[in-house]
């Protein structure tokens, strides 16, 4: 991305996912960008999953300016449909400004999940494959892990990984009902068919004893985690790079975010 050293001027991209079940995580992205190439971007996110009676969801808004507010800058009018393991296709409707959704199917394990997005004669569209494995998550411990001069309560989940590599897991944490923003992924690389247990690192965590902390996992497909893992690294500066990048979308035709379809297991906790 080429700078300007005279223009540059600051985009702030909020990327909100769902926040339950079927309403995940909001992760915020700061880009640098030359001043004449700052057009708004379209940001598409998408998610379902395998729990009954949730609704499948497509969120569809703009980039932002740094000085603008981080509210959600829904974008109507859009025509956005599902096709479901290359069978019957869903029309979503707009049931709420830039919120497209429907509760007329739920994902299955192993079937392939076609989005296409139409919106001011823009076409964008993504697939995503539920992996066919059901993952549980079985227990959740917790642990004083030192970063810097301070300990932090640290939720560590625990998993069966199935035999086969290329499996991937996203975690969203939530602390008292509210959900930690801090983006959770690990996958099987080098503990394929193992049980996994592994800490949901997060150095600003403020966890503290008496708190219930609940934990989903998503058993999501390898491009999905190629995005939140992107994410993850750019944020935290883990890339080396001078200057964040976006994360890797798994979504056609130049538009920000995501499209995932999931599986969940969920745990809760109170910290001891």
């Amino acid at each position: 991305m080429k700078k300007n050293s005279e223009h540059t001027v600051k985009i702030s991209i909020f990327l909100i996912a769902l926040a339950t079940i079927a309403s995940f995580s909001s992760c915020e992205k700061v880009i640098d960008v030359n001043l004449d190439e700052a057009e708004k971007k379209y940001v598409i996110e998408g998610n379902i999953s395998n729990i009954a009676n949730e609704a499948v969801e497509v969120r569809i808004s703009q980039t932002k300016k740094f000085e603008e507010d981080n509210s959600f800058n829904g974008i109507s009018g859009a025509t956005v449909t599902i096709q479901v393991n290359n069978g019957i296709t869903y029309n979503l409707p707009e049931t709420s400004p830039g919120i497209y959704s429907t509760s007329a199917f739920s994902g299955i394990p192993g079937y392939n999940y076609k989005l296409s997005v139409t919106v001011n004669g823009a076409i964008y569209a993504s697939t995503s494959v539920m992996p066919p494995q059901l993952v549980m998550l079985d227990t959740l411990t917790v642990d004083d892990l030192t970063f810097g001069d301070s300990d932090t309560k640290t939720i560590q989940p625990s998993y069966l990984d199935p035999a086969g590599s290329g499996n991937s897991y996203r975690f969203i944490q939530y602390a008292n009902g509210i959900q930690v923003k801090h983006v959770f992924v690990q996958n099987d690389d080098l503990s394929d068919g193992l049980r996994i247990t592994r800490p949901l690192l997060n150095q600003d965590g403020d966890l503290k004893s008496g708190d219930t902390v609940r934990v989903d996992m998503l058993c999501i497909d390898e491009n999905v985690y190629t995005y939140w893992y992107s994410l993850d690294q750019a944020a935290t500066g883990s890339n080396q790079s001078a200057t964040p990048a976006n994360p890797v979308s798994n979504i056609s035709g130049g538009a920000l975010g995501y499209f995932s379809a999931h599986s969940i297991s969920s745990k809760t906790i109170v910290l001891p």
